[in-house]
């Protein structure tokens, strides 16, 4: 008998301790859980890409994302795509380019929106232009589509962003809107320089990041590595200029895929494979993978 008041005691105390718990949690979920959550994925900005969304957990930061690769790869088309998104969904995109001019820009955002149009039916660059010229009534059509796209993208040619000037210009677009991207497409140097040369990379890595967080704006920024770095980042070590230590984020374009026999490729015609290492210091994830499809003619990605 006393065995199984014992038992019962127990019982009863494990159930309050399991109430105590539930009530303590419902009063969290009732108090703080919908305002935190709400204000952590408010702050995202989603990339349109479902896989590079997952691996950067549910999207872009006010944070600074170094794209690093080697030259020659899809970084500056990358870059363009992320320029269009932003635009469609809102925000006013500040555009720092070496490598694109705006007649170039504007060549990119043709060709993917006729992809997006007309898809298996899709022209090159020359047939869309020619067919824009040859026809007032698809002039119309493309103005009526690309207007609202195009006011917002505002492109700045530049060798090197100054950062006061970046602070200015930020300052300025937040006045109107609220919504700001900063994409970064600097001369390409190749970081395997004198000591003095990588101390300056680093501080202008940490300026702009500062700048990230502080104006809570995304930034992408390329940076272009030496091979001997870009081998070192690959298998997991710091790089020499140390972009780790000195940017939030870096996604490394690692390699060219075929998606029919595996093989590593870079082809200038046909769709393939690009894989994404993404490292972040703010992630408990150390390296997330992920893929993309990468459409060459139409500077177009897409979930792999």
């Amino acid at each position: 008998m006393i065995l199984m008041n014992n038992e019962t005691n127990e019982a009863e105390n494990e159930t309050r301790e399991l109430k105590g718990t539930i009530n303590a949690l419902w009063h969290y979920f009732e108090r703080d859980f919908i305002e935190e959550s709400t204000a952590q994925y408010e702050q995202k900005a989603i990339s349109g890409l479902s896989n590079l969304d997952f691996a950067l957990n549910g999207g872009f930061s006010p944070q600074l994302y170094s794209l690093i690769g080697r030259m020659g790869d899809e970084r500056n088309a990358f870059l363009s795509f992320m320029a269009e998104h932003f635009a469609t969904t809102g925000y006013t995109v500040l555009y720092f380019t070496n490598h694109d001019t705006e007649n170039s820009l504007l060549q990119k955002i043709i060709a993917r929106h006729d992809y997006k149009e007309h898809r298996d039916q899709a022209h090159h660059l020359p047939e869309i232009i020619n067919k824009i010229s040859s026809s007032p009534q698809t002039f119309q059509e493309y103005q009526t589509s690309l207007y609202p796209l195009l006011t917002n993208i505002h492109v700045e040619t530049c060798n090197y962003v100054d950062s006061d000037l970046l602070v200015d210009m930020i300052k300025s677009c937040k006045k109107a809107n609220q919504k700001v991207a900063v994409l970064i497409d600097e001369k390409v140097q190749l970081y395997n320089q004198r000591n003095i040369d990588r101390l300056l990379h680093q501080i202008h890595l940490r300026t702009i990041n500062k700048i990230a967080n502080e104006y809570e704006v995304p930034i992408f920024m390329n940076v272009t590595l030496a091979k001997g770095d870009f081998e070192r980042v690959t298998e997991g070590f710091r790089t020499t200029i140390e972009i780790e230590t000195n940017a939030d984020n870096i996604i490394l374009f690692s390699n060219y895929v075929s998606p029919y026999n595996n093989e590593t490729l870079h082809s200038t015609l046909n769709p393939y494979v690009i894989k994404l290492l993404i490292r972040s210091n703010r992630s408990p994830y150390k390296t997330q993978i992920t893929h993309l499809t990468y459409h060459p003619t139409h500077f177009y990605f897409q979930d792999a």
